[in-house]
């Protein structure tokens, strides 16, 4: 069972709740009008719009991203207590993801016992539907996309519409003794690279932030395209929570993953 949902943690809950759907491993990669399709309960990634789809030649463009807004109000959002073993692997794959490097990760956090994770500095990116609909109407499938025509008349590719992203994940650690764990602001940020910035309130602190210049995706909202013989008929929302989105993170252990359905 994935570690995420058996602890029902309350930042998933917290995403689930305001609306978004959550990627596994937050990515930078993810924005709004690709398209996934859907395998084994997860949504992994099929392409973007015209790679699957030829424009009519009088008909409306692909629909544009929308400048970047304020996110959801979940800054201070925090994970249960997790494994240190399970936690440093997550860390590693954010601090990878944000740019930097992991080499003395595991030395910094040799101490701890159990993690949390908090989100910051939130953003959200979306696409206007009503023109994703009009382009959809217009179009016809590119006739080397044979795959993609399957499911798409099997009802299983989805657009992203919205993506929740942040660049600062706060990390707190705990010891064997359930004390704060204190970290060396100065060696952790010169082993990581100056690729990211990190800030305590200390030289020497409990709650280490740490920022990225790319903000990484952590939630999603999307739609299910509803075709009958190659022609788009509609589109459904896809509730929040009901799928998630795969991580394209080989280098990860499947079963340490951030954000798990």
């Amino acid at each position: 069972m994935p570690i995420w949902k058996k602890c029902k943690d309350p930042a998933l809950t917290t995403v689930k709740d305001h609306g978004y759907n959550v990627v596994q491993l937050p990515r930078v990669d993810l924005i709004p009008t690709q398209l996934l399709y859907s395998s084994n309960g997860k949504l992994r990634r099929l392409g973007e719009l015209e790679s699957v789809f030829v424009p009519a030649p009088d008909g409306p463009p692909a629909p544009p991203i929308l400048p970047d807004q304020p996110g959801p109000d979940i800054e201070g959002t925090k994970s249960n207590e997790i494994n240190v073993d399970i936690g440093i692997d997550i860390l590693g794959g954010l601090i990878s993801a944000l740019g930097g490097s992991t080499l003395g990760i595991s030395m910094a956090y040799s101490r701890a016992k159990s993690v949390t994770f908090a989100f910051s500095n939130t953003k959200r990116t979306e696409t206007d539907l009503a023109l994703v609909d009009q382009f959809l109407a217009s179009v016809s499938i590119n006739r080397y996309a044979r795959a993609a025509r399957d499911m798409l008349d099997s009802d299983e590719v989805y657009l992203v519409s919205s993506v929740i992203k942040s660049n600062a994940i706060s990390v707190a650690a705990k010891t064997s003794g359930d004390a704060d764990l204190t970290i060396d602001i100065p060696v952790v940020q010169g082993a990581i690279g100056g690729n990211l910035t990190v800030e305590g309130n200390a030289a020497s602190a409990g709650l280490v932030k740490y920022t990225g210049a790319v903000p990484l995706a952590f939630g999603f909202q999307a739609i299910r395209l509803i075709f009958e013989d190659g022609v788009y008929q509609t589109f459904k929302s896809v509730e929040a929570g009901a799928v998630s989105a795969e991580a394209a993170a080989p280098d990860l252990n499947p079963d340490v993953m951030l954000m798990m359905d």
